[in-house]
């Protein structure tokens, strides 16, 4: 018996920015919003509230409207990556703390991956079995050649795993704070 795979489409709405003084402090911080269109429409992350017009202007860019949106995925629940959830009035807004654990089906080929270390319940989403939107994770394309944790984090052992995990299975990663980058040897055997 077959089942009918539906085409999926992964957008960035909107990239995710960090600003830092000199010594490295962040001044300002926004998270990446990822557009996912499969047999249900989900947003991964919402950006920094200050940002609503860029989300807007973004999801319309991608032919979609915040009443689209059927869900919203927060990867943690700092203010970065939340601040725009309520302007998705129809959305079923879920993270770890709604129950979304390891393995979670949120529509067709796209699930939840546990990824704590930044936070205790930072959790990431895998698309297709090789697009990971790992939120802070993996903040930012240096975090991975550098092999360096997220500056910000409540375990630095347990933040290096999740990041070499996210490294280990995808071949693309949208940053919680950057543009999408790839990886090359990223293996996605894990989850598949």
């Amino acid at each position: 018996m077959s089942r009918d795979v539906i085409p999926m489409k992964i957008v960035l709405v909107k990239p995710g920015s960090l600003k830092r003084d000199e010594a490295g402090n962040i001044l300002y911080a926004s998270s990446s919003v990822t557009l996912i269109i499969s047999d249900r429409i989900l947003v991964v992350d919402t950006g920094s509230a200050d940002e609503r017009g860029l989300v807007f202007d973004g999801l319309r860019r991608a032919g979609a409207s915040p009443d689209d949106i059927e869900i919203v995925v927060n990867t943690h629940l700092h203010e970065d990556h939340t601040g725009c959830n309520d302007m998705f009035c129809n959305a079923d807004v879920l993270s770890y703390h709604t129950g979304l654990r390891e393995g979670c089906v949120l529509a067709q080929g796209v699930r939840v991956m546990e990824t704590p270390g930044h936070t205790l319940d930072s959790i990431s989403v895998l698309c297709r079995g090789d697009t990971v939107i790992a939120g802070d994770a993996l903040p930012t394309a240096d975090n991975h050649i550098k092999d360096l944790p997220p500056r910000i984090h409540v375990d630095r052992a347990l933040a290096l795993r999740s990041m070499h995990r996210i490294a280990g299975i995808a071949r693309i990663v949208v940053p919680g704070h950057g543009m999408p980058f790839s990886i090359p040897d990223g293996r996605d055997a894990e989850l598949r």
